[in-house]
C-alpha cells in the first residue's frame, strides 16, 4: 500500500487534520519545554539566591530532568496500554499541581524535591505527544511531522532563554512557577482533546521478550545520552559564559542563547524533511548534527571575549543547529527498530537516555569549569563527547548502508 502525502486529509484519524493536530502537538511540546527548558534558564536566579557553585546550580536545575528521566519509560509504557489521549489528560493534571507546589516551598531542599516531582509528572507529556504524532501519521512519511513536533524542544528553550532573564526579574521566580501550571493544564487539556481514542496498543508478537525490545534500541540509547550533552550543556552554560567572558549584559545573552534554540528547531524540521528523502536514513543525518556539534563546542571555547557581540549569536545559532537539531531524528529512529506495538515505549526509553545525559553532564560540565577556572575546557570536553557520539553513528551509519546494498542484491537476484 502506497504512503498517503504527509498532510492528505483523508484518512487522518484526528477531526482536527493533520495540520490543526501537528500545531497543537507542537504547542503541547512547546508548553512542555518552555518550563522544563526554562528551570536551567533560571539557574542564574537560583545560584544567587542559594549561594550555589556552578556544579552545585547544575545540579539543582537538574531535578527536574531528573525526575523525567526516572519516570519516561513509565510514561511510554502507559502510552502504549492506555492511549495517548487519557494519559496527556491525566498527565498535565498532575503537571499543574506539581508546578503550583513548587511556587509555594521556601527552602532549597524543598525546591529540588518538588522539581524532581514535578519532573516526573512532566514526563507524561513528551511520551504521549511523541506516541499521537507517531501513530497518527503511520502510512505517511514521519520525518518530517515527528520533526515539526520536535521542534517544540527548543522552540520552547528559546522563548524561554528570550522571555524568562526579564520576566523572572520582575515577577520573581515562585510566580513564575505559577504561570507554568496554569499553561501546562490549559494546553494540555486542549491537546488531549484532539487525540483520537485509539485502542489499546496490540500484544506483542509470540515469544517477544524485553532483551528482543531493548537490544535493538542499544545504539539509539547511547547517542542520546552523548548528544544530551550539547543540549543541555548549550542550555545552561551559555549565559554564564557569555556574562562572564563575552562581557555582555545577561538579557543579550539571553537572545543569543534563543538564537541556538531557533537553530536548533530548524535543523530539527531541515533534518526530519531530509531523512525522509535519504529513504529513512536517521543515523546519517545525526552524524551530520554531531559535526556541527563538534564545531559549535570548539568555536564557543575561542569566540567569547574575542569575537564582537553581533557574531556571538551566528555562531550560537550555526552551534544550536547541531547540538540541539537532533532529538527528533533519534526518537524517529528508535521507534523504526521495534514493532509498533512498542514504538511508545521505544521513544520513552531513548528519552529517558536523553534525560540520563541532561542529569550527568551540566554538572560534569560546571565541575569541569570550577576545576580549571575557565570555560574552554568545558566545551572542550563537550567537543569530545560529541566525537564518541559521532563514532557510534558512523558504525550505525555504515552498517544500514550495507544492509541495504544486501537487501537490493537480494531483490535484483
Amino acid at each position: 500500500m502506497a504512503e498517503r502525502a504527509v498532510f492528505d486529509r483523508e484518512g487522518f484519524p484526528s477531526a482536527v487534520g493533520p495540520v490543526a493536530f501537528l500545531g497543537l502537538a507542537l504547542l503541547s511540546q512547546t508548553a512542555s519545554s518552555f518550563v522544563q527548558q526554562g528551570i536551567p534558564v533560571l539557574g542564574v536566579f537560583l545560584q544567587r539566591r542559594f549561594h550555589l557553585s556552578l556544579a552545585e546550580m547544575g545540579m539543582t536545575v537538574s531535578a527536574a530532568t531528573l525526575g523525567m528521566m526516572a519516570c519516561f519509560a513509565v510514561a511510554g509504557a502507559l502510552a502504549d496500554r492506555l492511549g495517548p489521549r487519557r494519559l496527556m489528560f491525566w498527565g498535565s493534571l498532575g503537571m499543574a499541581l506539581t508546578a503550583a507546589a513548587a511556587a509555594q516551598v521556601a527552602g532549597l531542599a524543598g525546591l529540588v524535591i518538588t522539581l524532581f516531582l514535578f519532573g516526573a509528572t512532566l514526563a507524561a507529556g513528551p511520551s504521549a505527544g511523541m506516541k499521537a504524532v507517531f501513530t497518527a501519521f503511520a502510512g505517511r512519511a514521519r520525518g518530517l511531522p515527528m520533526g515539526i513536533r520536535q521542534t517544540g524542544v527548543p522552540l520552547g528553550a528559546a522563548l524561554a532563554a528570550f522571555f524568562l532573564p526579564e520576566l523572572t526579574g520582575v515577577l520573581g521566580w515562585k510566580r513564575m512557577f505559577e504561570g507554568f501550571a496554569l499553561m501546562l493544564l490549559v494546553i494540555g487539556w486542549g491537546f488531549s482533546r484532539a487525540i483520537p481514542a485509539w485502542p489499546v496498543a496490540a500484544k506483542a508478537a509470540p515469544g517477544a521478550r524485553p532483551r528482543m525490545i531493548v537490544w535493538p534500541l542499544l545504539a539509539p540509547m547511547a547517542v542520546a545520552f552523548l548528544m544530551a550533552a550539547g543540549q543541555y550543556d548549550l542550555l545552561t552554560f551559555s549565559i554564564p559564559d557569555l556574562v562572564q567572558r563575552g562581557h555582555v549584559g545577561i538579557s543579550t545573552a539571553g537572545a543569543i542563547l534563543a538564537a541556538a534554540q531557533i537553530g536548533g528547531g530548524a535543523g530539527r524540521i531541515a533534518f526530519g524533511w531530509w531523512s525522509d528523502r535519504q529513504g529513512g536514513n536517521r543515523p546519517r543525518l545525526i552524524l551530520v548534527c554531531a559535526a556541527l556539534g563538534i564545531v559549535g563546542a570548539l568555536a564557543a571555547a575561542l569566540g567569547p571575549g574575542r569575537l564582537p557581540t553581533w557574531a556571538l549569536g551566528p555562531l550560537w545559532f550555526v552551534f544550536g543547529i547541531g547540538a540541539v537539531g537532533w532529538n527528533a531524528l533519534v526518537a524517529t529512529w528508535a521507534a523504526e527498530r521495534v514493532e509498533g506495538a512498542h514504538s511508545g515505549l521505544a521513544m520513552s526509553v531513548t528519552a529517558t537516555s536523553v534525560f540520563v545525559g541532561a542529569v550527568v553532564n551540566p554538572p560534569l560540565f560546571g565541575g569541569v569549569v570550577d576545576r580549571f577556572h575557565q570555560f574552554y575546557w568545558g566545551w572542550i570536553g563537550l567537543a569530545a563527547i560529541l566525537s564518541a557520539a559521532a563514532a557510534i553513528l558512523w558504525r550505525a551509519t555504515h552498517g544500514a548502508r550495507q544492509a541495504a546494498e544486501a537487501a537490493w542484491s537480494h531483490l535484483s537476484s
